[in-house]
Protein backbone atom coordinates (compact mmCIF):
# COMPACT_ATOMS: atom_id res chain seq x y z
CA UNK A 1 0.00 0.00 0.00
CA UNK A 2 1.13 3.16 -0.63
CA UNK A 3 1.36 6.22 2.45
CA UNK A 4 1.10 9.89 1.72
CA UNK A 5 1.51 13.48 3.16
CA UNK A 6 -2.34 14.36 4.02
CA UNK A 7 -2.65 18.18 4.80
CA UNK A 8 -5.19 18.73 7.45
CA UNK A 9 -5.44 22.81 6.64
CA UNK A 10 -7.68 23.22 9.76
CA UNK A 11 -5.06 22.66 12.03
CA UNK A 12 -2.05 24.72 10.99
CA UNK A 13 -0.80 27.03 13.25
CA UNK A 14 1.07 28.86 10.35
CA UNK A 15 4.48 28.21 12.37
CA UNK A 16 6.44 27.32 9.37
CA UNK A 17 7.98 24.05 11.26
CA UNK A 18 7.15 21.96 7.95
CA UNK A 19 9.27 24.54 5.93
CA UNK A 20 11.89 24.83 8.16
CA UNK A 21 12.23 21.14 8.60
CA UNK A 22 11.71 20.31 5.68
CA UNK A 23 14.70 22.96 4.10
CA UNK A 24 17.04 21.76 7.04
CA UNK A 25 16.50 18.17 5.64
CA UNK A 26 16.82 19.02 1.53
CA UNK A 27 18.82 22.07 1.95
CA UNK A 28 15.45 23.30 0.46
CA UNK A 29 11.86 23.71 1.15
CA UNK A 30 9.40 21.44 -0.29
CA UNK A 31 6.22 22.66 1.32
CA UNK A 32 4.81 25.96 1.46
CA UNK A 33 2.62 27.23 3.89
CA UNK A 34 -0.21 29.54 2.57
CA UNK A 35 -2.17 32.23 4.16
CA UNK A 36 -5.82 32.13 2.56
CA UNK A 37 -7.88 35.38 2.70
CA UNK A 38 -6.00 35.89 6.20
CA UNK A 39 -8.83 33.31 7.79
CA UNK A 40 -6.42 30.21 7.54
CA UNK A 41 -3.14 28.71 6.52
CA UNK A 42 -3.10 25.35 4.16
CA UNK A 43 0.07 23.85 4.19
CA UNK A 44 1.20 22.60 0.76
CA UNK A 45 3.46 20.24 -1.05
CA UNK A 46 3.60 18.15 -4.55
CA UNK A 47 0.72 15.50 -3.75
CA UNK A 48 2.31 13.19 -6.28
CA UNK A 49 -0.65 13.97 -8.93
CA UNK A 50 -1.66 10.29 -11.13
CA UNK A 51 -1.67 11.29 -13.81
CA UNK A 52 0.82 13.85 -13.36
CA UNK A 53 0.48 17.27 -15.31
CA UNK A 54 4.29 17.96 -14.54
CA UNK A 55 5.50 14.29 -15.87
CA UNK A 56 3.32 14.84 -19.12
CA UNK A 57 5.02 18.21 -20.16
CA UNK A 58 8.43 17.31 -18.97
CA UNK A 59 10.59 16.91 -22.84
CA UNK A 60 13.21 16.20 -21.28
CA UNK A 61 11.93 12.61 -19.10
CA UNK A 62 13.46 13.83 -15.98
CA UNK A 63 10.07 13.53 -14.23
CA UNK A 64 8.48 10.20 -14.39
CA UNK A 65 6.32 7.58 -11.98
CA UNK A 66 7.27 5.05 -10.07
CA UNK A 67 4.76 3.14 -7.37
CA UNK A 68 2.22 5.55 -7.49
CA UNK A 69 5.00 8.66 -7.32
CA UNK A 70 6.71 11.27 -8.85
CA UNK A 71 10.00 10.91 -9.18
CA UNK A 72 12.56 13.82 -10.56
CA UNK A 73 16.14 12.59 -11.93
CA UNK A 74 17.68 16.12 -11.47
CA UNK A 75 20.27 15.15 -13.83
CA UNK A 76 18.02 14.84 -16.63
CA UNK A 77 16.41 18.74 -15.56
CA UNK A 78 17.36 20.72 -18.51
CA UNK A 79 15.49 24.33 -16.37
CA UNK A 80 12.87 24.76 -19.36
CA UNK A 81 10.01 25.16 -16.54
CA UNK A 82 7.40 23.62 -18.27
CA UNK A 83 6.49 21.35 -15.15
CA UNK A 84 6.53 24.30 -12.82
CA UNK A 85 3.61 26.05 -15.54
CA UNK A 86 1.72 22.87 -15.22
CA UNK A 87 1.54 21.74 -11.86
CA UNK A 88 -1.65 22.38 -10.47
CA UNK A 89 -0.52 23.00 -6.70
CA UNK A 90 2.47 25.68 -8.09
CA UNK A 91 4.77 23.29 -5.64
CA UNK A 92 7.20 22.51 -8.28
CA UNK A 93 10.09 25.14 -7.82
CA UNK A 94 13.77 26.20 -8.95
CA UNK A 95 16.64 25.05 -7.10
CA UNK A 96 18.65 27.81 -5.80
CA UNK A 97 20.70 28.19 -8.99
CA UNK A 98 18.04 28.17 -10.55
CA UNK A 99 19.21 25.91 -13.44
CA UNK A 100 16.46 22.81 -12.45
CA UNK A 101 13.49 22.71 -10.03
CA UNK A 102 13.48 20.30 -7.62
CA UNK A 103 9.71 19.12 -5.46
CA UNK A 104 8.88 16.94 -2.74
CA UNK A 105 10.00 13.17 -2.50
CA UNK A 106 8.22 12.05 0.32
CA UNK A 107 11.40 11.81 2.20
CA UNK A 108 12.58 9.36 -0.10
CA UNK A 109 15.33 8.85 2.21
CA UNK A 110 13.98 8.65 5.55
CA UNK A 111 11.25 6.18 4.12
CA UNK A 112 14.10 4.06 3.43
CA UNK A 113 15.37 3.80 6.48
CA UNK A 114 11.78 3.62 8.51
CA UNK A 115 10.76 6.87 9.29
CA UNK A 116 8.35 9.20 8.28
CA UNK A 117 8.77 12.52 5.82
CA UNK A 118 10.19 15.31 8.32
CA UNK A 119 7.30 17.62 8.13
CA UNK A 120 5.02 15.68 9.29
CA UNK A 121 7.13 14.07 12.27
CA UNK A 122 7.90 18.15 12.86
CA UNK A 123 4.60 19.37 12.84
CA UNK A 124 3.52 20.54 16.46
CA UNK A 125 0.01 20.74 15.85
CA UNK A 126 -0.73 17.27 13.79
CA UNK A 127 -1.55 19.68 10.34
CA UNK A 128 0.32 17.52 8.47
CA UNK A 129 -0.23 13.29 8.96
CA UNK A 130 2.29 10.39 7.08
CA UNK A 131 -0.83 7.73 6.25
CA UNK A 132 -1.36 4.58 3.77
CA UNK A 133 -3.94 5.90 1.21
CA UNK A 134 -6.50 3.38 2.68
CA UNK A 135 -6.36 3.74 5.99
CA UNK A 136 -6.52 7.41 5.52
CA UNK A 137 -9.72 7.03 2.90
CA UNK A 138 -11.64 4.69 5.50
CA UNK A 139 -11.23 7.24 8.51
CA UNK A 140 -12.97 10.19 6.14
CA UNK A 141 -15.60 8.13 5.26
CA UNK A 142 -16.15 7.55 8.90
CA UNK A 143 -16.32 10.83 9.46
CA UNK A 144 -18.65 11.58 6.44
CA UNK A 145 -20.67 8.70 7.76
CA UNK A 146 -20.81 10.41 11.71
CA UNK A 147 -21.55 13.62 10.06
CA UNK A 148 -24.60 12.65 8.17
CA UNK A 149 -26.08 10.42 11.09
CA UNK A 150 -25.81 13.54 13.34
CA UNK A 151 -27.53 15.93 10.33
CA UNK A 152 -30.54 13.67 10.32
CA UNK A 153 -30.75 13.42 14.03
CA UNK A 154 -31.09 17.26 13.93
CA UNK A 155 -33.41 17.36 11.23
CA UNK A 156 -35.69 14.79 13.44
CA UNK A 157 -35.16 16.55 16.74
CA UNK A 158 -36.91 20.26 14.63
Amino acid sequence: MTALIYAHAERCLDCSACEVACEREHGASNVTVVRVEDRFAAPLMCRHCDPAPCVTVCTAGALTTADGLVVLDAGRCTGCGLCLLACPFGVMAWTADGRTVHHCDLCAGRQAVGQEPVCALTCPAGALSWEEVGDFAARVQQRAAAEMVRAQQAAVRR
